[in-house]
């Protein structure tokens, strides 16, 4: 469905004023929405005439171009959500003034007025407790592009609200009950946002307080999980990938205070799973289909900070087999493998400067794994890694963590020798 266009007509010079801006659209088309609006006495009616829900659909589909939305800013259309979202009780009109508003706060001067609203941000935040997930998903983006352009006043203003309609209680239950896939990367994307606007020195504190809850990191890898696990095969690459990337950010800020080992203690085996989730889809692009991925330096960092920060212990094939794999496949990056396959095709010094980066936060990861694993473990892994041992310490920058391991190396190695002595 396309917004109505001007066309030619015998008054050519009145249809040619009728145009919003640089656009083709018709001014008295969006004229005619907004006094529908306006009209508060018919609106109850208007909104069951499917007509109006195609119009404005199709106003809604406008909003994209911002010569459109500062013509509805000219005719303070924000007022006229203010007054007529409180009458309306349809699910489907209700997305879409949410999709409008949430379009036109792509626009500074949009979001600058909607902060000094007080009464329409209620409205509008409040939506956070509604079923619909088709409203859901509009509020979600909305709220996301307020906070990418707020100023700090107004993140002040925003955190405010969410404490008010407890808006992380909200959020989190979205993530671990809905299986609706559109719904749960919306939630994850806005869930990443409040992280990166408001997890900051100013706001740390009041962000701990609401959003550092026991049930964040369950709520996080539940929604990872539907979508990763259980949702898998209707995931383009770039969407899943993008999935991957925001939920190991997303648990990066979650426990990255001084209390979250405490506070997500019941939630390490979960978090496993997601890095194992993780870890393996780059293990099968890396060592099976041979491509390189700058972002694997960023995801091994994120893992061996969420690694320490929680003191994760686990069985080797969670974290360890996985890290190992990689590091061997990155090892010999240049080389033809057994099958005579290779990375040649690619640049060498490009490819070279992927190991260089990559090989010290591997080391680290399967060293951190080293330092904390059971003894039994201990012993497995050694064996596995064998005469890689002395090069994978080589990269390890962390000297503390280096005398850990070393130490039980060594002492491994010692009872290994007193075993095979007697």
């Amino acid at each position: 469905m396309k917004p109505e266009q001007v066309e030619e007509t015998e008054n050519s010079p009145q249809v040619a004023g009728d145009v919003i801006g640089d656009t083709a659209y018709s001014e008295r088309f969006v004229l005619k929405i907004l006094l529908k609006l306006a009209n508060l006495d018919t609106l109850k009616e208007e909104i069951k005439e499917k007509a109006f829900e195609d119009d404005v659909c199709i106003l809604w589909d406008m909003t994209a171009e911002r010569d459109v939305v500062l013509f509805l800013q000219k005719h303070d259309v924000l007022k006229l959500f203010n007054f007529a979202l409180p009458v309306i009780e349809m699910p489907r009109i209700i997305e879409i003034i949410v999709g409008i508003i949430g379009n036109m706060c792509c626009q500074k001067e949009v979001v600058n007025v909607l902060m000094k609203m007080d009464n329409l941000l209620t409205i509008l935040i409040e939506y956070i407790n509604t079923d619909d997930s088709l409203v859901l998903v509009q509020l979600l983006r909305l709220v996301s592009a307020c906070l990418f352009l707020a100023s700090e006043e107004e993140l002040a203003i925003w955190m405010d609200l969410f404490v008010t309609v407890e808006y992380s209680s909200a959020l989190y239950f979205i993530l671990k009950n809905s299986s609706h896939k559109v719904l749960l990367v919306t939630a994850l994307e806005n869930l990443n946002t409040l992280c990166s606007y408001c997890n900051t020195d100013k706001f740390r504190t009041k962000f701990f307080t609401h959003f550092i809850v026991p049930e964040a990191l369950d709520s996080l890898i539940s929604a990872f999980t539907e979508i990763t696990v259980n949702q898998k095969e209707g995931c383009i690459k770039d969407e899943l990938e993008r999935i991957l990337v925001v939920s190991l950010q997303i648990a990066l800020n979650l426990v990255g205070f001084d209390k979250s080992q405490e506070i997500y203690s019941h939630s390490t085996e979960s978090v496993v799973t997601m890095v194992n989730v993780i870890l393996k889809y780059y293990e099968d692009k890396l060592v099976i289909n041979k491509e390189i991925d700058s972002d694997l330096v960023c995801i091994v960092d994120s893992t061996n900070t969420i690694v320490k920060a929680l003191e994760i212990t686990s069985a080797p094939d969670k974290y360890f087999d996985l890290s190992y794999s990689i590091w061997k496949a990155s090892s010999s990056i240049i080389k033809s493998d057994q099958n005579g396959s290779s990375f040649e095709e690619n640049d060498k010094e490009e490819l070279k400067e992927f190991v260089a980066k990559v090989k010290p936060s591997l080391a680290t990861l399967i060293c951190n794994y080293l330092s904390t694993c059971t003894d039994d473990n201990l012993l497995k892994v050694l064996d596995d890694i064998g005469t890689d041992y002395e090069d994978i310490i080589s990269w390890v920058k962390d000297k503390e963590l280096l005398s850990i391991v070393r130490n039980r190396a060594t002492n491994y190695r010692t009872r290994l020798k007193d075993n095979v002595d007697s």
